[in-house]
């Protein structure tokens, strides 16, 4: 007697016609447990939220720590293995107190996360420094920085008068300030020349806002070569600061 086409298969049966299927479909041969999927039938975990449950990072820190370890590596400052640790385990430490243990998570947890988030990250050798700075002034490069900025000008809803850009320079005092005629390219500005002076810089420093105001400048001058006389007579209001530290 035949059973009724709608009747109830067992589970073997039903992992044996899946196999063969994907068999037809792909040509690959794939094994499946009818005990696992009893298993999930009965509400069990699958392998990924098996180790999800049993994961320290919540999803929501996932994608936090994913998209800052791809922002930082966009800026040129990409993260090792010991620093995605130290930000994980600050993660999980502020979540979890005392119940997350001291030493952090696992030596071999990084691999882990990356291999397992391995369609949005991955781990790669480092090229160093030198290697990249006689292509530092480029197209791409120019055009990266400004993608960045507007993107971090958005994301931030930055204003025009929370924005400054900031530069300095080092300026050598001349001994005896004496100053002599040279030769130069004709279209060119005054050329520098090397002189020994007294090789103590004064350090002015100025900050212009994106709204076009700015702040006085700050000049620094090395403690035993600054004369209190030159503070008198300034009149953009400069912040005149003396250090005193000697580095070698």
């Amino acid at each position: 007697m035949k059973k009724p086409k709608n009747s109830r298969r067992g589970l073997r049966t039903i992992c044996a016609e899946i196999a063969a299927l994907h068999f037809s479909e792909t040509g690959n041969v794939v094994k499946l447990s009818h005990a696992t999927l009893k298993r999930l039938v009965d509400g069990g975990l699958t392998r990924d939220e098996a180790h999800e449950a049993r994961s320290w990072l919540m999803p929501s820190e996932v994608n936090v720590v994913i998209d800052f370890v791809v922002e930082m590596a966009d800026r040129g400052f990409p993260l090792s293995h010991r620093r995605l640790k130290e930000h994980v385990d600050l993660i999980c430490r502020a979540r979890l107190g005392k119940e997350f243990p001291e030493s952090g998570v696992g030596v071999n947890w990084t691999y882990r996360f990356s291999k397992k988030y391995a369609e949005r990250i991955k781990i790669s050798r480092s090229r160093p420094l030198e290697d990249k700075r006689g292509r530092a002034v480029n197209p791409h490069t120019n055009a990266e920085y400004w993608k960045i900025l507007r993107e971090t000008l958005e994301k931030y809803s930055i204003l025009p008068e929370n924005i400054y850009g900031t530069d300095e320079i080092g300026i050598q005092t001349q001994g005896g300030g004496e100053r002599e005629y040279v030769f130069g390219a004709r279209r060119k500005a005054a050329p520098y020349q090397q002189r020994s002076g007294t090789w103590e810089n004064i350090t002015v420093i100025v900050t212009i806002c994106a709204d076009g105001t700015s702040t006085p400048p700050a000049v620094i001058f090395k403690g035993k070569a600054f004369q209190p006389s030159w503070a008198e007579n300034n009149p953009l209001n400069a912040s005149c600061v003396i250090s005193f530290i000697h580095i070698n």
